[in-house]
């Protein structure tokens, strides 16, 4: 029951975690690593980069992700 309830915190702690790392963003949106970074050099997904390190900020995907609708 514990192992349970650990990973429903951490669940919810990445669900709430501002800034994603593109494993987490794989890890949460099933979006592989190597396909973001197909996506970054087209130009087609948001995301920040510092230094070396490429960061996805999750209001700008949510946003991104609510603009690709399809009705």
């Amino acid at each position: 029951m514990d192992t349970n309830i650990q990973q429903l915190i951490e669940t919810i702690k990445s669900a709430t975690k501002e800034w994603l790392d593109p494993n987490e963003l794989a890890d949460e949106f099933r979006i592989s690593t190597s396909t973001q970074a197909k996506m970054r050099m087209a130009g087609s997904i948001p995301y920040h980069k510092i230094g070396k390190y490429v960061r996805y900020k999750r209001a700008d995907i949510n946003q991104w992700f609510d603009s690709a609708k399809v009705v």
